[in-house]
């Protein structure tokens, strides 16, 4: 399958790190309502589309955000449950990405990945991230924000072509 370098799946957008990852929040929650309610025909594309953010993103937060969560927030159980979701939604990612060929259980995977990865988000937005955010201050939230936006500047990841 050839790839092809399509915009940035993953864009710098927002004033701080908790933005930033907020917003890859909105897409990936846009895209897992396109796996799961979109037709048959673009689900490829969609999966292709959401393997590339969660690249980007899981990347971003495992490298930086989840250590900073056990270091600066001083939680360290809540950064290894952090990743530990992460860790098992890669492996869900992986399985629909299997069976996207012929449709074996996709919907009810791609349904179980997305209220997964929901409830992720949902822990991170409600709990953590304002959590780190207050235990940082605006120094360490900056050195933070630039260390993510240096880390995706680093990062390319081709989105293969239909």
């Amino acid at each position: 399958m050839a790839t092809k370098s399509k915009a940035n799946p993953a864009p710098v957008i927002g004033n701080d790190v908790v933005e930033i990852l907020e917003n890859d929040h909105r897409r990936i929650k846009a895209l897992l309502s396109e796996l799961v309610e979109g037709d048959e025909a673009g689900r490829a594309a969609t999966l292709d589309e959401l393997k590339a953010l969660l690249t980007i993103h899981n990347t971003s937060e495992e490298n930086l955000v989840y250590p900073a969560i056990r270091v600066v927030g001083k939680h360290p159980g809540q950064s290894d449950t952090l990743y530990h979701q992460q860790d098992e939604a890669k492996v869900a990612v992986w399985e629909l990405d299997m069976l996207s060929e012929d449709g074996r259980d996709f919907e009810a995977r791609a349904k179980k990945l997305r209220s997964a990865i929901l409830a992720h988000i949902k822990k991170e937005e409600e709990h953590e991230f304002p959590h780190l955010r207050e235990a940082a201050g605006a120094d360490a939230l900056q050195e933070l924000t630039d260390a993510l936006r240096e880390l995706r500047d680093g990062l390319h990841v081709d989105v293969p072509s239909a």
